[in-house]
């Protein structure tokens, strides 16, 4: 195995300065770190990540915990979060809880731990790990319950609310819905349903909901889009909590013989990549995320660095308009 010592005599420079390229402390030089990389190419040398965490006192590994991710959201939170991590300097572990993860709450603490993560991102909806959670590491909320505790990234969710119900009064919907998952106080979404009801109480506009109470798996979200249907087949207008439900309103919608958008408009919210490849587009709410993870990685390495950080980092969202919402002449 190729030590840092032969890459030292291949580059001919010390060991000293091998190091501080390695672990980016001090000046170094561009034609340094060029003269220090290409003998570590050349030797084929890879750095002990093991070694240079100790050296560091540092693992420079972020623990991310979601519930699933099988759902775009997700996806892209991840996708995004890793994005900005690896820019960082940071690698992520991945923990994916599944349908129920206050079950293995302390499971997953136990795993985080093992691994000597520098911080947790928690993009779980489930007290169990906050209170399992040892308060000397550093932890960030994102998009979730809001506790007074940790401090959280999230979008605006009531400006999201606003916008998607304005939306479908725009479009002259008489008979709106909102449907999808918001039982909780604590959840983003619950803020995301008290707009969509201000709004229309104050137009005067009578209205829907359709709470699912659970939404894990594909049967679920199935059923929540049929009890739209049955329970107001008048319906003209439908507000979903995420695009995920959105796509089975639009298949449900299909199903019954009604048209989107001409019988009935259809609003999203997250706008992830599903919305606009959806048949037709989906009209949505969409939340920064490229923004919010770039806050959720900052926030956390303050944090890993002794700073003092904000409570509440609360992110402005926009109104996608698509197909799914187009309004047709008389």
């Amino acid at each position: 195995m190729t030590t840092i010592k032969e890459v030292a005599r291949r580059a001919g420079v010390s060991v000293t300065t091998v190091s501080r390229v390695l672990n980016h402390r001090g000046y170094i030089s561009s034609e340094m770190y060029q003269k220090v990389g290409q003998a570590m190419k050349e030797l084929n040398y890879r750095p002990n990540e093991l070694a240079r965490s100790l050296l560091r006192q540092s693992s420079r590994l972020i623990g991310v915990l979601v519930p699933i991710i099988d759902n775009p959201f997700f996806g892209e939170v991840v996708s995004q979060l890793i994005r900005v991590a690896t820019a960082r300097g940071y690698k992520i572990i991945l923990y994916c809880s599944g349908s129920d993860p206050s079950s293995s709450a302390q499971d997953y603490v136990n795993m985080l731990e093992a691994n000597q993560v520098d911080g947790i991102i928690l993009c779980l909806n489930t007290r169990e790990i906050d209170e399992k959670l040892d308060r000397r590491l550093p932890v960030v909320s994102f998009e979730r319950y809001r506790l007074e505790t940790l401090p959280t990234v999230s979008c605006d969710n009531r400006q999201g609310g606003e916008l998607a119900a304005r939306e479908l009064l725009r479009c002259g919907c008489r008979h709106p819905v909102m449907a999808g998952l918001w039982d909780d106080p604590w959840m983003p979404a619950y803020e995301r349903y008290t707009a969509f009801c201000d709004v229309m109480r104050a137009a005067g506009m009578p209205y829907g909901l359709v709470e699912a109470g659970e939404c894990g798996r594909q049967a679920d979200y199935a059923r929540l889009a049929r009890l739209v249907f049955e329970r107001y087949p008048q319906t003209d207008g439908v507000f979903c909590t995420s695009d995920h439900v959105a796509t089975y309103i639009l298949q449900q919608a299909a199903r019954t013989g009604r048209r989107i958008p001409q019988d009935v408009k259809v609003v999203g919210f997250n706008d992830n990549s599903l919305a606009s490849m959806l048949n037709p587009p989906l009209t949505s709410v969409r939340q920064p995320l490229e923004k919010m993870c770039e806050a959720a990685v900052d926030l956390l390495i303050r944090q890993i660095q002794g700073e003092e950080v904000p409570q509440e980092t609360v992110l402005p969202v926009t109104l996608h308009r698509r197909e799914s919402t187009r309004i047709f002449p008389e």
